[in-house]
């Protein structure tokens, strides 16, 4: 029992010896102010000079310098601003050597800041600053007394205070009795006189009694007879916003806005569905549909529409089925060998110079330009032809305004929509971001001309696919056949119409190879079916759905990817 007693007493010896050290090292490394004397001269003119000296500790911290904040503006009773009028004439320290400064004038947080350091260099431990500057404005004239009511060091100090004092100088020599005044201590608003006052013919002295902690402050009112002192009123502030003319623009842009809101949210959902009736729907065609048209569209200067063209124009969408539909197209016209060299891998191997053709379209080279950017056999499985499909189906959109079966870019027009519902969602205005949706998808149109083409184009597609057999005369040529395929290819009807086909005794075309040991339509039709998927395949980008590329791709580079970062001093 007296072994423990023992201990106790021995470890509250250790706590109350070591507590003070520990709590004077860690109070030595608090920034803090260890005084604040203010000196306050009230001149004959109106204007007060007021020099301050702060002997600021910064600790174990090493910092740049000091800023000082004083506000800017003096309220009245109604809670109007005056400003006043500041004027740093010196920063110094207590050898008077100038500190590096710059002064800041921010109405709209109601401060002028006086910011003291240098960049360029770090200080610590103590130092004192002398800050000198001259105010107009800062005097109060009443009916009775002129007054002097001056926060002396501002509540708003980051670190405590732990003595301050200040002097208020006369502008001349005025009995005490004459002369009244108080001081305030401690946080905003507060009625606390933690501070003594000492009234002379010349000057009142205030020194506080205790420390005044974060976001305290010293505060001192002083009233002087009348005459001694000129009259300067600070000038009234009125913020623009405040003024007749930024009443007046308030009112301007608040009608403004309900404008906006209004056409947004009542009126533009109404005109998309008016616009729509107006001009969204395609005009009557002069062309109507058959069953059995054998031949493509053309355009007014007699140029057959190439299967990608005809197969965009009765959806009104460039597809991957289009872009399939081009390559058998340019097979077939010579231009490029489709081999399965193995199962389900297949080849495309360039078979002539294409760059000086004249009879190629700017989509159909941007296509052969792609798959053979590099090499003139390329492995479809290796390749990825996502930019050029991007490049090629704006072109195909391209050539379709300017053989003006459009007015306008479809796809543009779509994707106007669609950035109208988003902005609808993001907004909460839903009837706009559903009418957009809905009537985006079917606000493009096409020309009378586009209107006549595509129904010769569904002409097509119905001879395609009908399986009536008052043709088979046509349907014996081979030649035929592999004319209409890519057209086929391009309405997804490739299947049906080979097997149209699927009896007769056909030869393997020159610009295909299978792995088919027998050939007919069907089984050729097969074949180029797994190369559509391999093309759609090259068509995917290697990007992720958020947008990032792959660390595989060869974008790939040390330092990539996420994470990472960096550091530095200051």
């Amino acid at each position: 029992m007296l072994k423990r007693a023992f201990f106790i007493i021995i470890f509250l010896f250790l706590f109350l010896l070591l507590t003070p050290l520990t709590y004077s090292q860690q109070y030595a490394k608090i920034e803090k102010i260890n005084n604040f004397d203010t000196d306050i001269t009230v001149n004959k003119d109106g204007t007060i000079n007021v020099i301050e000296k702060i002997e600021y500790d910064f600790g174990q911290e090493y910092r740049h310098g000091i800023f000082r904040k004083i506000n800017l503006f003096k309220k009245n009773q109604d809670g109007k601003k005056y400003l006043l009028d500041f004027n740093v004439e010196s920063v110094s320290n207590s050898e008077g050597n100038s500190y590096k400064f710059t002064t800041n004038e921010d109405r709209s947080k109601g401060f002028y800041i006086i910011k003291i350091g240098d960049p360029d260099r770090t200080i610590t431990s103590v130092n004192k600053y002398i800050i000198s500057y001259k105010v107009s404005g800062a005097i109060t004239y009443f009916s009775d007394r002129d007054e002097l009511y001056w926060n002396i060091t501002g509540n708003e100090w980051s670190v405590p205070i732990l003595k301050s004092s200040s002097i208020i100088r006369y502008p001349v020599e005025i009995n005490s009795n004459e002369v009244s005044a108080k001081c305030f201590t401690g946080s905003y608003g507060s009625t606390k006189s933690d501070c003594t006052l000492n009234l002379e013919n010349e000057s009142i002295n205030i020194l506080t009694v205790g420390e005044l902690s974060i976001n305290e402050g010293l505060t001192a009112v002083a009233g002087f007879p009348k005459n001694h002192i000129a009259i300067i009123e600070p000038k009234l502030y009125t913020p623009f916003w405040e003024s007749f003319l930024g009443k007046l623009l308030k009112l301007i842009l608040q009608a403004l806005l309900f404008i906006g809101l209004f056409l947004w949210y009542v009126f533009y959902p109404i005109y998309i569905i008016y616009k729509w009736f107006r001009y969204g729907r395609d005009p009557s065609a002069v062309i109507g549909k058959v069953r059995a048209w054998f031949d493509a569209p053309k355009t007014k200067e007699g140029r057959p529409l190439t299967p990608s063209e005809t197969g965009s124009l009765i959806d009104e969408r460039v597809d991957l089925k289009d872009i399939s539909s081009a390559i058998v197209d340019l097979a077939r016209r010579g231009f490029l060998k489709i081999e399965e060299r193995k199962k389900k891998d297949f080849y495309f191997i360039k078979r002539i110079d294409y760059k000086n053709n004249k009879n190629l379209l700017v989509f159909e080279k941007e296509l052969l330009d792609g798959i053979f950017s590099e090499k003139e056999v390329v492995r479809l499985k290796d390749k990825n032809l996502y930019s050029t499909i991007v490049k090629v189906k704006e072109n195909i959109y391209v050539q379709l305004v300017k053989d003006k079966f459009f007015p306008k870019n479809p796809e543009k027009i779509r994707n106007f929509y669609i950035l109208i519902a988003v902005l609808g969602l993001m907004t909460i205005n839903i009837p706009l971001a559903i009418i957009s949706g809905i009537f985006g998808r079917i606000m493009p149109r096409k020309t009378l001309e586009g209107v006549n083409a595509s129904n010769i184009a569904i002409s097509l597609k119905n001879f395609l696919t009908s399986q009536d057999r008052q043709l088979e005369y046509q349907a014996k040529n081979q030649m035929f056949f592999e004319k209409l395929l890519p057209y086929a290819v391009a309405f997804g009807v490739e299947k049906i119409w080979a097997s149209r086909f699927k009896d007769l005794d056909m030869k393997q075309p020159d610009w295909y190879f299978g792995q088919s040991t027998t050939f007919n339509s069907t089984i050729f039709v097969y074949g180029l079916n797994n190369s559509f998927k391999n093309v759609s395949s090259s068509a995917t980008s290697t990007t992720s759905s958020s947008g990032f590329s792959s660390g595989f791709s060869s974008g790939g580079s040390s330092g990539g990817g996420g994470g990472g970062g960096g550091g530095g001093s200051w």
